[in-house]
């Protein structure tokens, strides 16, 4: 996707999150890889209702401004996820209701933060690592997720969930599975739930 195209996309798909309730304030960013190397992401400070093509982050490897805004303060974060994983395009980063909620419980460990009850979450958003809490903009959250790389999708301790993609479209729909998951989940506490058996679970794995 070259650059043009893909501010228009990722200010469409922020105000998309916006009006829908996934982000608000200031809260939250997005990133992408584009072709020749270099990256677009959200400003720093900036609202996903408000944001414009023009006021889109371009910046290099080494964080130089190419045009827009400044980036989210969060940079290190998503350059991270691109080292890590050299074939996704995309990262989303949300504070959203319930997965931010979940991402505060203690005793969480890297894997599946509940036990699966839909399939769409095991194909969808799978096994998560759960990275632990950081003041938000710490470089060492870059090395956290370093130590990770068999996760593409990760739940940031007190602070919100960060999700990888090959597209954008990919990143924001596990996105979207995981904030609804975690509403399910929450919701679903005092509930006789159908948990998904081992080997159900295993031949959605297959799926993803």
């Amino acid at each position: 996707m070259h650059e043009k195209e893909a501010r228009r996309s990722l200010v469409m798909v922020a105000r998309s999150l916006f009006a829908r309730g996934y982000a608000v304030g200031s809260a939250g960013n997005i990133s992408m890889r584009l072709e020749d190397g270099t990256y677009l992401a959200t400003p720093s400070g900036s609202s996903f209702g408000t944001i414009s093509e023009e006021d889109i982050a371009h910046f290099d490897e080494e964080r130089n401004l190419l045009s827009g805004k400044s980036p989210t303060k969060e940079v290190p974060l998503h350059l991270a996820c691109y080292a890590t994983h050299p074939s996704m395009r995309a990262v989303v980063h949300l504070h959203a209701t319930y997965s931010t909620l979940l991402a505060s419980c203690e005793g969480l460990t890297d894997g599946l933060p509940f036990d699966p009850f839909t399939p769409y979450f095991v194909m969808r958003v799978g096994e998560v690592g759960v990275l632990p809490y950081r003041i938000p903009g710490s470089v060492l959250l870059a090395k956290d997720i370093e130590q990770r790389p068999q996760f593409t999708t990760y739940l940031m301790a007190n602070h919100g969930m960060l999700v990888c993609g090959h597209t954008l479209t990919e990143a924001v729909n596990a996105a979207e599975e995981f904030e609804e998951s975690a509403k399910l989940w929450y919701l679903g506490q005092s509930l006789p739930l159908r948990y998904l058996k081992p080997e159900e679970i295993e031949e959605l794995k297959a799926k993803r």
